[in-house]
């Protein structure tokens, strides 16, 4: 039987969760507004197999058990908890109308996120996780000679920066390039340098920055990020950082949230995504865009959860949009706080690749029903993860339809 005292983070949400009033809306909210409207990514991927289980309503009634001491933590326990991508959809439809001119008062009893963060921990605490993917992770995110969650050796995340001598090393308007895409996806980096030089911006950016501990904190392994966010921010002071910014969507929600909230104090820095960066230069015609030619491209945003609903930034980027020449934005039928998660977060991905690419496929076939020419979105993770899929698709797919980091489609058009 399981010693509750043990979990103290499930204790701290037990409001929460036995607030859940097991209406089912987290796994299919049907409103007359909208009809029968799909929530969560994870129950839909797995078809005739997914169960109560694998949403909220069923998340819930475990925990409730747990708490009742009618089961105890395990290792079969953390391998589904760990299935679920943290998207945050459950949260938007909990107790809540899709009739906006109806305000309930009792929307957002539950943080569900926050919820699914306090098992992890708990399960951490207890020595049933990490699991084996994402232990090697977070050794990797700790090893002096990498710092990032890809197992690479730390001077690889700043070959991409050697192309432009005029990144300076310190200055009041600092980049934080995080792991993904100067590992992975380099050639986004020097676009987004393109594009600022175009623009007449400086940057600075630090070679001794490391990984922002976001993989740490989805998983639950707390204790092995602070040294990350405390050298990271001794980092920013001293290079005399006023605004930092970051490409990444999970580094975005990461540095301004996770930041100041874990450690209990405000940063002396303000925390900038790139889109929040371009929509200035944008709005300011310091971009000098190509002359307009043919047709306009339709072009459909895919919401990042870490960008969107876990930091309600959904205007700026696509204003971004609208604001390249020759493109038309084409809404989804799901977006914004409804967007369907690509499946890569809450550490899936590394996992259960699987799992995240089914729910990247349902994402892109969304795309392709908009009759978008162009799914594009602003987070390398989606980016990586919808990929994936993407190339899974077959050439039919890539036919009808491109996959483009934001980024670059702005510098295409320069």
């Amino acid at each position: 039987m399981v010693n509750v005292s043990k979990l103290e983070n499930l204790k701290k949400e037990w409001k929460a969760i036995f607030s859940c009033m097991n209406c089912g809306d987290c796994g299919y909210a049907i409103r007359s507004v909208v009809g029968r409207y799909l929530t969560c990514p994870v129950k839909e991927a797995k078809g005739e197999e997914g169960f109560e289980i694998d949403f909220s309503r069923g998340r819930m009634n475990v925990l409730k058990s747990l708490l009742e001491e009618k089961i105890p933590l395990s290792k079969i326990l953390a391998d589904w908890v760990y299935q679920c991508s943290e998207c945050g959809n459950c949260t938007e439809v909990c107790h809540m109308s899709h009739n906006e001119n109806l305000i309930l008062p009792t929307c957002n009893w539950i943080d569900h996120v926050k919820v699914w963060d306090a098992l992890r921990k708990d399960l951490v605490k207890a020595g049933f996780a990490p699991l084996d993917r994402h232990r090697d992770l977070i050794n990797y995110m700790n090893d002096d000679s990498m710092k990032n969650p890809y197992g690479e050796n730390m001077v690889k995340k700043f070959a991409w920066a050697s192309e432009f001598p005029n990144i300076k090393e310190k200055g009041e308007l600092v980049f934080f390039a995080g792991c993904t895409m100067p590992l992975r996806q380099q050639e986004t980096l020097k676009n987004m340098m393109k594009i600022l030089i175009a623009a007449g911006m400086e940057i600075a950016l630090s070679k001794e920055e490391w990984c922002c501990g976001s993989i740490g904190i989805r998983i639950g392994e707390y204790e092995s990020v602070e040294e990350l966010m405390r050298h990271n921010i001794d980092i920013f002071k001293n290079m005399g950082a006023k605004t930092v910014f970051t490409a990444c969507a999970g580094c975005y929600r990461t540095l301004k949230k996770d930041y100041p909230e874990m450690l209990g104090e405000k940063l002396p820095f303000e925390v900038k995504h790139i889109t929040e960066v371009l929509v200035e230069l944008l709005n300011n015609d310091q971009v000098p865009f190509k002359p307009e030619v043919g047709e306009k491209l339709r072009v459909s945003y895919h919401d990042p959860c870490h960008l969107g609903r876990h930091m309600d930034l959904y205007e700026i980027p696509r204003e971004v949009v609208t604001k390249i020449p020759g493109v038309e934005l084409i809404e989804m039928k799901r977006n914004r706080k409804h967007a369907w998660c690509c499946g890569a977060g809450g550490g899936v991905k590394s996992q259960f690749p699987d799992l995240a690419i089914d729910i990247s496929k349902e994402r892109i076939g969304e795309a392709l029903e908009s009759g978008a020419e162009i799914l594009t979105t602003s987070c390398p993770f989606c980016i990586g993860n919808l990929q994936d899929a993407y190339n899974e698709m077959g050439q039919e797919v890539k036919e009808k339809i491109l996959l483009v980091d934001i980024i670059d489609l702005i510098a295409s058009k320069i």
